[in-house]
Parts: structure tokens; C-alpha cells; sequence
């Protein structure tokens, strides 16, 4: 797990210590060395976090014919099967590491090779010969790069920060007051030119012609399983394939740890990790404490069952305006998530850089409130069984869900409610604001094909592969990251996330249960108090109304807030003196986000002015 960063002047000037800027910008992504690589009009960046083959020979940037040079953020964890299978064919290899397995495969198959890993990823890959750079990520993106394209310069990153130190990039008023969802579906940031690499897909920049190619090599839609219709089969491939995922996310050279929250995705991680016997895991969890935990409890008992010591981390919900400046700018989003922050703090104080964690599985099997509102009743249940299901995970009311057209295809569905919120007709008080966002053409060709699929499965396909998720792992991953820790995630095991996807609503939503198949197959490995929890409950931010006041009040009396030509400052402030109405403060809030957002994102931005021998690595060309 590293940071990679990367610039390319299609101009022919370049500014070596750029790379560097946006290097030590990422040190805390990887603590344990930098490195970069220049050729004539292109630079590559890496910071390194050492967990496979800790030797120099895992330095990056990396190459092993001289022709091609890779930065590398992730991890493939099949890594060994496919070596072995490179060098029967006539590779070499000079390290242990999965970066070098990347080169090789991409030597060997070219981009027919991606389809061949099974991990998490983000990494570029530089053609000398033919002066072309690939850039690539993973199936559902859990590990996060941006990108910016504007005239004669094309730079990416594992992180906006970085950028935005070279372009000084502003907010797009156009995507203030749209949702992060909305946004992360879209793979857009509220910055004007910098956007997001598609999970899925591959970049193809060609230097010399100024060209870039956008191709989607992984399409989820055209890798479901085909699913039993015996209960009992469907269970026990489940468990299958989540054991084969669990052990798979083992390779290491330093010791893993875990977190555990007590509900029943963390705690079957837990207990299964408990039933594998390697000495790389340090199985004491790490447990978040806070007020208003309803799963705290069940966590503990957990730890006693196995005989562990759990290493508690005690979260307040203390407020005030530096901790959300620094929250806004360690996660990179306009929301307080503290609490995640301080929970890997905590596993890099212990000493620790991989943590095996339970994110993904209600993005593949539904687990959400959400979730049950749009397939409850498309789904084969009973209305009683979708009755059931909703009451005991939510207090809804079914006739208000009833009043939803949940039943609507899914042409119609797009054309009623997702376009809308592309091009929304609001009339803000505050702010000129079109709210225009293109989605992508891969969003409407999955469109077309879901046709064919029923409802419920239309809307969980689309809600884990066009922004929720995305936002999820990208909060996840700056959290971790900001401490230099690790996240493998089980869950979002390709092959066990697909054969997820696949199975039949009526096998999620059964007996009055969400998530059924799962609960099911570990009911006898799980006390009976975490499979029948009945609540849904992550870690919550801190956004509340003392949350709100302090956005507010460190803005409107702001100079450079007054100043700004995004927003109507003058009319906000009035309003805010004799008290806003509903929508109005929603709106006023979201403006003072984005404009402390802002100022956090560029308050660590050095000058560009710094002087290359001010850098104690080296530029290798």
C-alpha cells in the first residue's frame, strides 16, 4: 500500500521538484520511502508503505527491463499463482514483490492481464518505447485516483491533495450543493478539473499524440454467477468463497491485526480469522468506544469468547473548528467522520500496517434501510416477510414505502429520478448554480443491460457500482491511510462479492431477515444476539446542530468567504442574522462546507518555489 503520483507536460517542460511536492504531500501514505522517475516530459512519484518483501528491492519507481517503469498502489493478492505461472513461461524476477508480478503479466498480456489479479489497486505503467502510460484501477475502486486534464498538462494522484498542489485548482459551483454520493457515482470531485480514474477501467495516454483512451476492461455485469436454487448449497459456497478470501488477505511480511465494531459483518471476520492458525495475525481487535454504540457490548463478549484483549478506543464527539479542518483534510470530504480517524490512529501507534476489516458486505447482499425500501417489494418475499424485514431494521412505515413507485422499470426509473439529479432545475437562494454532472457512458450502457434484470436487482447493482460504495471506500481508505495503515477487505473478494451480487433477492431478504443468507451461514458460529441485531448501525459522524453553528459562524465573519464570486456572501449573512428557513440553512451549511473544505484541502500546500536539493531523494532517470 503506497501513494502514487504522476505528471505529464505535454508542452516538454518539466518541473522536477513538482513530483517531489506532490510526494512529500503522500508521505503519509507511505512513511518508508520515495521515490521518482523522469523521462524527457513525464514524471512518476511513489511513497512507500512496506509490507511485501520490506527490502529495497520493493522500492518504486519500479523496473526490471528498463523499459518499463511502474508506480504501484495496492495489493494483488494472488500474486504467487501468477509468478509461478510467468516464470514457466520464461520471466524473471529480481524481488518478492506483487509490483514486478504486475510488470511481467503486463509484459506478458498486456491489458489482458488485469483481468488476471485479484486484489485492490491503483498503478501506472510507463512504455519508454512507445511512450505511452497506462493507468489502471481496480474492479470496484477501492483504492482511490484522481486525475487532472487541461490544456498542455495531464496529472494524477492517490489523493486530490497533491494536484491541487500544482494546478491550485478551484471549487466548481456547478458541484457544491450536489451529494458525495452523487458525485463519487459520477467519479467527480468539487473541484473543477480534477475527476476520478474509473474503478474498472484503463487510461491510455499516449505522449507524443496528446491522446488519451478511456477502455473498461471489468464489467460486473457480465461476471455474476449462476446461483442454486438450494438454500443450503448457496450457504455453504458462500462460506467457500469468504474463507478463500480470508486467506488469500494473508500474505504479509509484517503482522495484521483487525478491527471488530460487534456487528455481524466485523464479527465473522473475527471469529473466522480466529479459526486460521498463522502466526501473522495479532488478533487482539481494535474496538471503537463512543456514546450511543448498541453493538459496543456484543464486541466484548466476543473477544471474551476467543480469549482476547481488545484495545479500546475511547471516541468523544468533541467539536470545534480545527478538529473538522483537520478531519476535511485528512479524509478529503466535506463530512466530520472522526471517529474512523482515530480507530487506525490507534492501530499505527500499536505498531501496525494491515488490518483485515468487514466493509462490502451490505454493498452485495443489501444490508441497508435503503436497500429494503427499493426491493422489498419487487422482491419474491411475502409482504409480510418484506414487512417484517423493514420494522426490524427501521421504524418506516410500509405505507410510506408503498407510496413509492419502487415497482417502476428501470427506464423509467433512470428518466424519472437519476437524470434529474444530473441536471437539477433548483432555484438556490445563495449560489448561481446549474447543478449539471455527466455521468458516464459506462453508466448508461449498464443502464440498457439492466433491462433485463428485475428491480431489486437494478437498484443494489447500481448503488454499489455508481457512488455509494465508492464514497464508503474512499472515506475508509484516506482514514487508514492518514495513519498508514492498511485495509484488506473479504467482502470485496471479486469472486465472493459477484457470487453475492448474484444471488436472488428472496435468498436476502427471508423470514422477516436483511442480509438472511449471511446470518444463516454463520448462525451457528455466532452468538445469537449479534445474527439477530436487529439495528444497522456503522460508525457515525459528528454532524450535528452544534456542528452546524461552528460551520457557520467560522465562515460568514470570513474575509475571503465575503469575497468569494461562488455564493451571494451578503445575502447568506442577512439571512443568517434573522434566521434562516429549512432549505435555506441546508444551503448556507453546504456552502460553508465547501468553503472550509477548501481552505483545509490547501492549507498544507507548500510553495511550488521549493528548490530540488531541498529533497533528500533523488529524481532517477
Amino acid at each position: 500500500m503506497c501513494g502514487i503520483n504522476g505528471i505529464i507536460n505535454f508542452n516538454n517542460e518539466t518541473i522536477d521538484n513538482h513530483i517531489h511536492i506532490m510526494n512529500d504531500l503522500l508521505k503519509h501514505r507511505g512513511p518508508d520511502g520515495m521515490g521518482s522517475y523522469k523521462n524527457q516530459n513525464l514524471l512518476l512519484g511513489h511513497t512507500r508503505l512496506s509490507i511485501q518483501d520490506l527490502s529495497e528491492k520493493g522500492s518504486q519507481p519500479m523496473t526490471n527491463d528498463q523499459n518499463l517503469w511502474i508506480v504501484f498502489n495496492g495489493e494483488i493478492y494472488n500474486f504467487k499463482e501468477i509468478k509461478k505461472e510467468l516464470i514457466e513461461i520464461g520471466h524473471k524476477f529480481y524481488s518478492n514483490t506483487d509490483t514486478e508480478v504486475i510488470l511481467n503479466s503486463y509484459k506478458q498480456w498486456g491489458t489482458n492481464a488485469f483481468k488476471k489479479f485479484n486484489g485492490m489497486w491503483a498503478f501506472a505503467i510507463y512504455d519508454i518505447l512507445k511512450k505511452e502510460l497506462i493507468i489502471c484501477r481496480d474492479r470496484y475502486g477501492v483504492k482511490p485516483c484522481y486525475y487532472y486534464y487541461h490544456e498542455d498538462k495531464f496529472i494524477f494522484s492517490s489523493e486530490i491533495k497533491p494536484i491541487l498542489a500544482i494546478t491550485n485548482d478551484g471549487l466548481d459551483h456547478n458541484k457544491i450543493l450536489l451529494g458525495e454520493h452523487l458525485k463519487e457515482g459520477c467519479f467527480t470531485t468539487d473541484y473543477k478539473k480534477i475527476n476520478i480514474i474509473e474503478p474498472g477501467h484503463y487510461y491510455r495516454i499516449n505522449i507524443e499524440k496528446k491522446d488519451i483512451e478511456k477502455q473498461r476492461w471489468w464489467n460486473g455485469l457480465e461476471n455474476l454467477h449462476n446461483i442454486s436454487p438450494n438454500r443450503k448449497i448457496i450457504k455453504d459456497k458462500f462460506q467457500e468463497k469468504l474463507n478463500q478470501a480470508l486467506n488469500l488477505r494473508l500474505i504479509s511480511d509484517v503482522k495484521i491485526s483487525t478491527s471488530l465494531s460487534g456487528g455481524i459483518d466485523s464479527s465473522i471476520i473475527f471469529s473466522e480469522l480466529n479459526n486460521i492458525n498463522n502466526s501473522i495475525l495479532e488478533l487482539n481487535p481494535f474496538i471503537v468506544k463512543y456514546e450511543g454504540n448498541l453493538t459496543y457490548d456484543f464486541a466484548i463478549k466476543l473477544c471474551e469468547n476467543f480469549n482476547k484483549n481488545p484495545f479500546i478506543i475511547e471516541s468523544k464527539n468533541d467539536l470545534d473548528i480545527n478538529s473538522i479542518i483537520s478531519t476535511f483534510n485528512y479524509l478529503e470530504k466535506k463530512q466530520p467522520y472522526s471517529k474512523q480517524l482515530a480507530l487506525y490512529e490507534s492501530q499505527n501507534i500499536n505498531g501496525f500496517k494491515v488490518s483485515i476489516d468487514g466493509h462490502g458486505a451490505d454493498e452485495c447482499l443489501g444490508g441497508y434501510v435503503d436497500n429494503i425500501k427499493d426491493f422489498a417489494i419487487a422482491s419474491q418475499n411475502t409482504m409480510v416477510d418484506a414487512y417484517t424485514a423493514i420494522n426490524n431494521i427501521s421504524n418506516t412505515n410500509l405505507l410510506k414505502i408503498l407510496k413509492n413507485n419502487y415497482l417502476t422499470p428501470i427506464n423509467q426509473y433512470i428518466n424519472f429520478d437519476l437524470k434529474k439529479k444530473f441536471k437539477i432545475d433548483n432555484h438556490y437562494q445563495f449560489i448561481d448554480s446549474s447543478n449539471n454532472i455527466e455521468p458516464s457512458n459506462s453508466f448508461f450502457k449498464d443502464v440498457i443491460t439492466l433491462q433485463d434484470f428485475d428491480f431489486s436487482f437494478q437498484s443494489l447493482y447500481m448503488k454499489s457500482n455508481y457512488g455509494f460504495l465508492q464514497w464508503l471506500l474512499n472515506k475508509w481508505d484516506r482514514a487508514s491511510m492518514r495513519y498508514s495503515v492498511e485495509i484488506r477487505s473479504p467482502y470485496l473478494d471479486f469472486n465472493l462479492f459477484q457470487y453475492a451480487l448474484s444471488i436472488p433477492m428472496n435468498h436476502k431478504i427471508y423470514a422477516g431477515k436483511n442480509k438472511s443468507i449471511l446470518r444463516d451461514a454463520y448462525s451457528s458460529k455466532i452468538p445469537d444476539e449479534i445474527i439477530n441485531f436487529k439495528n444497522k448501525q456503522g460508525l457515525p459522524s459528528n454532524k450535528n446542530n452544534e456542528y452546524e453553528e461552528i460551520i457557520l459562524k467560522n465562515s460568514l465573519n470570513e474575509k475571503s468567504f465575503k469575497e468569494s464570486p461562488l455564493w451571494d456572501s451578503k445575502k447568506i449573512c442577512d439571512k443568517f442574522q434573522n434566521n434562516f428557513n429549512t432549505s435555506e440553512k441546508l444551503e448556507a451549511i453546504k456552502i460553508c462546507e465547501s468553503y472550509l473544505y477548501d481552505l483545509a484541502m490547501k492549507k498544507d500546500i507548500p510553495d511550488l518555489k521549493i528548490k530540488d536539493d531541498q529533497f533528500k531523494y533523488n529524481i532517477l532517470n
